[in-house]
């Protein structure tokens, strides 16, 4: 499985990830913020998924703001 490290702040704390977020992802980013580390690592599978599914949500959101 490949990994890559993401910076915890930009998506734990950050509701608007939370409904695309898998668990494995939103686990490794709680647990890095319990123990003080600024950075997770996650599956870049998961990652890749996430970001995808959160475009897609945000411009649904737009769409419907019209």
């Amino acid at each position: 499985m490949e990994t890559i490290r993401i910076k915890v702040n930009n998506y734990y704390g950050n509701p608007s990830y939370y409904s695309v977020m898998p668990q494995e992802i939103f686990d490794a980013l709680e647990l890095a913020s319990l123990q003080g580390e600024e950075y997770a690592t996650v599956s870049k599978d998961q990652f890749d998924t996430m970001i995808v599914e959160y475009g897609k949500k945000m411009k649904q959101w737009e769409q419907s703001k019209m």
